[in-house]
């Protein structure tokens, strides 16, 4: 024992001085309050068979997923009443049985509820007070020790329960320890007391003695934990530490008796790991290993955040991927993963052998194989890779700056390069140092920041600054610069196998040198695929088959292709985590080791395979740094960290091939959580057991978390889920561990959650399943669906009996409507008919009416019995004009173009003015004729020309149908408080039946009654008053009273105000005092006036009315008008519309839209008098529209004013020498045409040689269409507008003041001052002298 012991002193010798640099191999992950436990003291763990940890603390029981605890806590008013866990186990029904300070309860997982173990034995005794231990044997039995009571057996097959009374010593804690003696029973141990092994067949209980000391069984103090061993118990004691029990030769061992301060270990647990016992003990977790006898001690320390959050270490667990949990009294849940990766991390230690500085930036191999390392924040550290010891250091380089940027070693020299010192030559022989700084002399360094240092096969040494590229020359102990790289921020310099230099500078790009030629390559990123893929380059690197690799800061890294001379580039697009990349670096396997902002990342080049490793797996942190990278010759790999550095051997690494499982964890249905024991819920278990769920159609949008029950930190990053059913595509979760849809439609579902186990998304390896069933509403259930196919056989024998007795009635309906029909037909084919016959019938009017009006106005010579009978031609022809503009009107208001046009009217007058025209009529036929008017003048807004319509009409059919009596009206009535216009004729008539009341206002109908009289009619006159009292919003009706027909119309009545009556009241005398124009000079002249009419009557009629006064030229149509225009000077063209070739407005249209005849005023003559045809005709550019028949002296009086007002504008321009184009009356494109035309004068018009050819030519117009032009738009020649706009532009000059009258002449092209004052005088009446 004595030898044992003073070993044991040796090793925690050994221990304290290997522990700082040791403890990266056991890194532990800490969970306490903070993370979600419940509480830090943690008294067991268990994990169960889903993959979930529990943790048992003094206040609630946990489960871990591996991101969030889950805490169940009890209170008093709840059947468990307590929340001490002190043992967690599970049976082989999923149960979980919780071991608590008042007995034991059981968890049932898939119900979620927890029940009290209430089983009694046959005594009536239950398990009560503080459970001290618990086990399941490996019958599924389970074995429960109480305090102060012993020991139960529950059966689980027979659902008994026995007692077994258990000895405790008087004084002594009342604790019992189990632990299975297998195919016999349990050992149990309690306090201080040689410990009882219970025979479960006979029930018996006998104590166990050692063959020698048996004393120290009654000295073991409270027992911690028991493992069975082949033939022999491990003891975890309070007071003897760790004893090891031979049960055949009844001996003991003390494997670990007392600490380094020789004080006993408390052992409170024991694990057994492959070849190493792991045991938990009041001053932290050790580590024996059972065949070489090494022991290591895990401790606390404040100075290692990895370590062990408290030495008192009260359960340990080993969960199903070899980790190892650790509960501590204070400290929470430690956690020790087995990892498939071993990472050495190294950093700055208070008090302790560590590494100075934390940013390192250099690695550098000395001569007996140590390491030189350099640190931006602490300076040079000298390290020794056996021992993992850091060296002391030569004062002298301690001296140095703590900013070391370079470290390089030339054979016993060593390099060292600073950021903002200087360059640093160290002799590792002689211990000399100095110093090497930027100064005025050419030869030195050419900047005093120093990055890189490289010597290459031919001995020249390369030094890469901060601002340009040096050598150094050994000879004379100076420094060449190079020109090529003056400026450049050099981070890398690099010699391939080649002999080829490479460096890698910030900002501008890659250079690459070339020693044998003496040629520099510059490579910089550009639009152009293959181009380098940034230029901010931080290291070239070339692996063991001679690729060239270069990093970049924000580009990812790439390959240099050396045929093509370009790159191929890998970054974040292609799955790299991060595009910053300091270094790289090739293990023994060929992969490639890239250092990151997001950790390392491992690259297999042949497959493009990346594989990503952060803090999870065990580095420090994810940050890595500049020029930071080492490869011993042994394969390690090293790479410095803005947090120390971390070291590894990539082929120690273990593949993962095993796929932690996925477990449901939490349901919400509708945004709410729904549980087990929820009334209504749609579980029926927990949703980490169901397999089914049936969710009501309005509860159709639901939220399932799950879980990755893997705890070591390698997480799966490839889970995808997809609901079938639904989803077409797998979905990424993207890191994500919930699924949400929304809206289901009723119908199965599946929902598969896995890992892609295949790159290409064909092959998924589902790991967990979930079926969803989303039920249909009432309405769409199967039942529902009978009730429907029912109505519908009902519902189709009724249709069918009901199209039975609906094709009768529309086969009755067709004929009834084929009728109508056809009716409409006629009464559509009149209507066109008499309208065409109408619009035929107002040309040969024209010519009766215009040549009857002139003679009967201007022919005094004419017998007194001739102009009588003119008189009749006259009234007829009047008359016939009244039938045909009656049709047209009816016609109108059939096709709703008829428009009102109201104005204030004296409906009194109007009325007796009507009367009086009817009065002969009914004096010829010996009729009573009668008007009744109010006292009061009635004047009203109304359309007169309407309401005249109406009463002429309805008066003319009582004068046609009375007998001799004949009475119309008008008055105002008064009606629900508004005023009714109406009018009313009353006659003596036969009267009209009452079946034929509707029919009289329906056109061509008339009563044919066999009567001695022939009654004569077109049979439109009530249908067009009938439309137009409509259109008015008044009514028409016919009534019989006191045995007269009375025909009533009824119109609404608004009486206008005063002001309306001064606003309404016409301006007379200022239409009637209109100025005359005055006659020019030019006048005399007569102006050419274009006839294009298709009827030849009309034509002459034409030309004899207008040839006194205009030149005449005529053409049959369009075309042939065109012809005349190109030939001759037309001033206007008066045009008919209809005409066959090209009609009246075709002609206007392209008059209008060619520049050389759009000056041509065009008035449109027509018997189209409806306002489509006249907005037609202003739109295509005519200058009037005049209706047939027409008036002779309104066609004269419209062609003098077209031609009277545009002489006007003419001679105003002429004469004031500031008006310019835009005072001349003109269309938009004469405008234009000026204006262009105005321009080029002014562009030219200092040049006197500029002439109408000149003019002609910017138009591409032939000279005689040019004059023609001109001298239809001004009435000038070219020359003569060419002479005025010089005259106008040298007046303009004269106002101004600022040139003289001989500069002004020459500046608008005159030649002759004389003849210049000349032309001006005669132009605007007064020399240039006298203008001002």
């Amino acid at each position: 024992m004595c030898k044992f012991h003073n070993s044991l002193i040796i090793f925690f010798l050994f221990f304290s001085m290997s522990f700082v640099w040791g403890m990266p191999s056991y890194q532990f992950k800490h969970f306490d309050i903070n993370d979600g436990l419940s509480q830090n003291t943690v008294l067991s763990i268990f994990q169960d068979r889903q993959g979930f940890m529990w943790f048992g603390t003094k206040n609630g029981l946990n489960r871990f997923d591996g991101l969030t605890f889950k805490v169940f806590k009890f209170f008093p008013n709840n059947e468990v009443k307590d929340n001490v866990f002190r043992c967690i186990l599970q049976d082989k029904d999923e149960n979980l049985w919780l071991g608590t300070d008042e007995g034991v309860y059981i968890y049932e997982p898939k119900s979620e509820k927890f029940k009290r173990f209430d089983v009694k034995t046959s005594s009536n005794d239950s398990v009560r007070g503080v459970v001290s231990d618990m086990i399941i044997d490996s019958e599924g039995d389970v074995w429960i020790s109480v305090e102060e009571k012993g020991v139960y057996l529950y059966r689980y097959e027979n659902n008994s329960l026995d007692h077994f009374r258990v000895k405790t010593p008087p004084g002594g804690l009342k604790g019992i320890k189990l632990c299975e003696n297998k195919g016999k029973g349990v050992w149990v141990f309690p306090y201080s007391m040689p410990f009882l092994q219970i025979d479960k067949k006979n029930r018996k209980i006998q104590q166990f003695s050692l063959n020698q000391n048996n004393e120290i069984l009654y000295n073991t103090g409270e027992i911690g934990s028991v493992l069975a061993e082949q033939n022999s118990l491990l003891m975890g004691t309070s007071l003897q530490g760790l004893l090891q029990i031979n049960l055949v030769e009844r001996t003991y061992n003390k494997l670990l008796a007392s600490d380094e301060t020789g004080q006993p270990i408390f052992v409170r647990n024991i694990l057994r790991k492959g070849d190493d016992l792991w045991v938990a003990t009041e001053s932290g977790v050790y580590i024996y290993n059972l065949y070489s006898r090494e022991v290591i001690n895990l401790r606390h320390n404040n100075a290692i955040p990895y370590s062990l959050s408290d030495n008192a270490v009260y359960s340990l667990y080993e969960d199903n991927e070899g980790g190892v949990w650790m509960g501590t009294y204070f400290g929470g849940v430690n956690y020790f993963p087995n990892r498939l990766t071993y990472f050495e991390i190294f950093y700055p230690l208070e008090n302790e052998n560590s590494i100075k500085g934390r940013r390192v930036r250099e690695f550098c191999e000395n001569t007996d194989g140590k390491l030189w390392i350099g640190t931006e924040d602490n300076g040079l550290n000298l390290f020794d890779p056996k021992t993992s010891q850091f060296l002391t250091v030569d004062s002298k380089l301690n001296s140095l700056y703590h900013n070391i940027h370079a470290l390089f070693r030339d054979e016993n020299t060593l390099w060292i390069g600073t950021f903002s010192k200087g360059l640093n030559r160290y002799d590792l022989k002689t211990k000399s140092l100095k110093t090497f700084y930027k100064t005025s002399q050419p030869n030195s360094l050419s900047e005093n920041s120093v990055f890189s240092i490289c010597k290459d096969r031919e001995n020249t040494l390369w030094i890469g600054t901060l601002s340009g590229l040096n050598t150094y020359n050994y000879e004379s102990d100076s420094f060449t610069r190079i020109k090529e790289l003056e400026g450049a921020f050099v981070q890398d310099i690099f010699e391939d196998t080649d002999g080829n230099i490479w460096i890698a500078t910030f900002v501008k790009g890659l250079f690459l040198f070339n020693p044998k030629t003496r040629t520099w390559k510059n490579f910089i990123h550009s639009s152009n695929s293959g181009s380098l893929p940034y230029n901010k380059t931080t290291s070239v690197f070339e692996d063991s088959k001679r690729r060239i690799w270069i990093t970049t800061e924000g580009g990812g890294f790439c390959r240099y292709d050396k045929k093509t001379q370009s790159f191929v580039t890998v970054n974040s697009t292609n799955g790299l985590p991060n595009d910053v990349v300091y270094q790289i670096k090739e293990d023994n396997s060929g992969n490639l080791w890239l250092s990151t902002n997001s950790g390392l990342v491992k690259y297999v080049p042949e497959t493009g395979v990346m594989e990503n490793f952060t803090v999870n797996d065990g580095l420090k942190t994810n940050q890595f740094n500049y020029k930071s990278s080492y490869k011993a010759a042994d394969g390690t790999l090293y790479f410095g960290s803005i947090d120390g550095f971390v070291r590894f051997n990539p082929a120690y690494f273990k593949e993962n091939n095993i796929l932690p499982p996925i477990v449901l964890t939490d349901f919400y249905l509708n945004n709410s959580p729904a549980n087990v024991s929820d009334a209504g819920s749609p579980l029926k278990e927990s949703i980490s057991y169901a397999q089914k769920i049936q969710l009501p159609y309005n509860k159709n949008s639901f939220t399932i978390k799950y879980a990755i029950l893997n705890y070591s930190g390698l997480r799966p990053k490839n889970v995808v889920y997809k609901l079938e059913g639904f989803d077409k595509q797998w979905i990424p979760a993207n890191g994500s561990q919930s699924v949400v849809y929304s809206n289901l439609n009723p119908g199965k579902y599946r929902l598969i959650i896995s890992f892609d186990t295949n790159s290409s998304g064909s092959v998924k390896k589902a790991t967990k399943t979930l079926d969803i069933v989303v039920k249909p509403p009432f309405w769409k259930t199967w039942w529902a669906y009978l009730l429907y196919f029912l109505i519908i056989i009902a519902g189709i024998f009724e249709m069918i009996n009901y199209f039975h007795q609906r094709t009768k009635r529309i086969h009755s309906q067709k004929m009834r409507d084929f009728e109508q029909e056809k009716e409409k037909e006629l009464y559509e084919s009149k209507i066109d008919f008499f309208t065409n016959v109408a619009h035929e019938i107002r040309t040969p009017l024209s010519l009766i009416k215009a040549p009857l009006d002139q003679i009967l106005r201007n022919d005094e010579t004419v017998a007194t019995d001739v102009k009588d009978n003119l008189k009749v031609m006259s009234k007829n022809t009047d008359r016939l004009l009244d039938l045909t503009n009656q049709l047209l009107d009816f016609r109108k208001t059939e096709a709703e173009l008829y428009k009102l046009k109201e104005k204030r009217t004296n409906l009194s007058e109007l009325m007796k003015e009507t009367f009086d025209r009817f009065t002969p009529l009914a004096k010829q036929k010996n009729i009573s004729f009668n008007l009744n008017l109010p006292e009061k003048e009635i004047v009203t807004k109304i359309d007169a020309e309407a309401f005249t319509k109406i009463c002429s009409n309805l008066i003319n059919n009582a004068l046609k149908y009375c007998d001799s009596l004949v009475n119309i009206s008008l008055e105002i009535l008064s009606d629900n408080h508004s005023e009714k216009l109406c009018f009313k004729t009353e006659n003596d008539g036969a009267v009209i039946p009452d079946r034929f009341k509707d029919e009289i206002f329906k056109p061509f109908t008339r009563l044919n009654k066999e009567k001695d009289k022939i009654v004569t009619g077109t049979g439109i006159g009530l249908a067009l008053t009938k439309s137009l009292t409509e259109l008015l919003k008044g009514e028409i009706t016919y009534s019989v009273e006191n045995g007269m027909n009375v025909f009533r119309v009824k119109l609404p009545f608004n009486p206008l105000t005063n002001n309306e009556l001064l606003d309404e009241e016409p301006d007379r005398q200022e239409t009637l005092n209109m100025k005359t124009v005055e006659k020019s000079e030019k006048s005399l002249k007569r102006p050419s006036i274009l006839l294009v009419e298709d009827d030849k009557g009309m034509m002459d009629f034409l030309t004899k009315c207008l040839k006194r006064d205009y030149s005449i030229l005529s053409a049959s149509d369009g075309k042939e008008a065109l012809d005349v225009l190109k030939n001759k000077n037309i001033d206007l063209v008066v045009s008919d519309v209809m005409m066959p070739e090209m009609d009246g407005f075709e002609l206007t249209a392209f008059i209008k839209s060619h520049i050389e005849y759009s000056h041509i005023p065009v008035i449109l003559l027509t018997a189209k008098v409806n306002v489509q045809s006249k907005v037609q005709g202003f739109e295509v550019g005519a200058d009037a529209y005049i209706e047939k028949p027409f008036s002779v002296d309104v066609l004269q009086a419209q062609i003098a004013s077209l031609l009277q007002n545009r002489e006007k504008f003419r001679e105003a321009f002429l004469k004031n020498p500031f008006k310019g184009i835009n005072h001349v009356e003109m269309n938009k494109s004469d405008e234009e045409f000026l204006q262009k035309l105005d321009d080029i004068i002014q562009e030219n018009i200092s040049n006197p040689d500029f002439n109408i050819e000149d003019l002609a030519d910017h138009f591409f117009m032939s000279r005689a269409s040019f004059y023609r032009k001109i001298k239809g738009i001004l009435d000038l020649t070219p020359n003569e507008y060419l002479r005025v706009a010089r005259l106008k532009k040298a007046a303009q000059l004269l106002k101004e003041g600022d040139h003289r009258i001989t500069e002004i002449c020459y500046m608008v092209g005159f030649n002759s001052p004389s003849y210049f004052a000349k032309c001006f005088q005669q132009q605007f009446g007064v020399l240039p002298k006298d203008f001002s």
